[in-house]
């Protein structure tokens, strides 16, 4: 009952991108996945969800491979939170929303009372329910992104795949957002996470995955994965690596020249 990724190779415009990694996401738990630009994080997210197939190697959801899932079966399964996502036509925020709620309607596409509820609740998940009746285009880039994580949450499939779904958020929507996943989680749902938030994602996941140059090098509890030599390593950095109440690791980079308060 796992989201699984064997031996998986990608290469795109003749580079290979993704180098044998070997993933796996269960239900109940909240995986990282980290490293630096480049590293093949989106990828991966492109791939698990099957948006983007694989040059070789394996991914199974629930013990079937992904492939055999039809586009609605799978929408039904994942939901996937984009960094960004270009809307050419001024749907309202509301709009975009209920579009999670897809595929679990009839096939002629007529949202019921339910569907809208789901969606309402969604948005005031997020805080957002003021936002429904205004158009996307009007919106920053922080709640473009809210509308979306709100759409994942409307959509109510068990795995959800985030690819920096805080880079646009002030702290507390920061907050809100990876709240709703970690509630999810409680309730016996799976995310794949993306964050180049180390803190964060170590607060907040029970895992994390390290990528480098499209390999995994690193996985496991964040308290074992952020060590100084490792960010040395895969982000070409010096940092110190403090523990908070809780256990969870803070990354605080060393910046030359700035060693101490001024």
């Amino acid at each position: 009952m796992t989201l699984s990724l064997k031996s998986v190779h990608v290469s795109l415009g003749g580079q290979p991108v993704l180098r044998g990694v070997d993933l796996e996401v269960r239900p109940g738990e909240v995986v990282g996945l980290v490293g630096s630009n480049g590293a093949g994080k989106s990828t991966l997210v492109r791939v698990a969800s099957g948006v983007l197939n694989p040059d070789a190697g394996s991914i199974s959801l629930m013990g079937r491979s992904l492939a055999s899932y039809s586009r609605r079966e799978l929408a039904q399964q994942i939901a996937v939170v984009p960094q960004d996502l270009h809307v050419p036509f001024p749907f309202l925020a509301g709009e975009i929303v209920l579009m999670g709620r897809a595929p679990h309607q009839a096939w002629l596409g007529f949202e019921t009372r339910e569907d809208v509820e789901r969606a309402r609740d969604a948005m005031e998940s997020m805080g957002i329910a003021q936002l429904a009746n205004r158009s996307i285009l009007e919106l920053s880039g922080g709640e473009r992104q809210l509308v979306l994580v709100a759409r994942a949450v409307a959509q109510e499939s068990p795995w959800l795949l985030l690819d920096e779904p805080t880079a646009f958020l002030d702290l507390r929507h920061r907050v809100t957002a990876l709240r709703v996943v970690r509630e999810r989680a409680a309730r016996g749902h799976a995310a794949l996470l993306v964050s180049h938030d180390l803190s964060l994602a170590a607060r907040v996941c029970d895992r994390l995955v390290m990528l480098s140059e499209g390999r995994v090098v690193a996985e496991g509890p964040p308290g074992e994965i952020l060590t100084r030599e490792r960010l040395r390593e895969v982000f070409g950095i010096d940092a110190e690596v403090m523990a908070v109440p809780g256990g969870s690791p803070v990354v605080v980079p060393v910046i030359p020249g700035l060693e101490g308060p001024r």
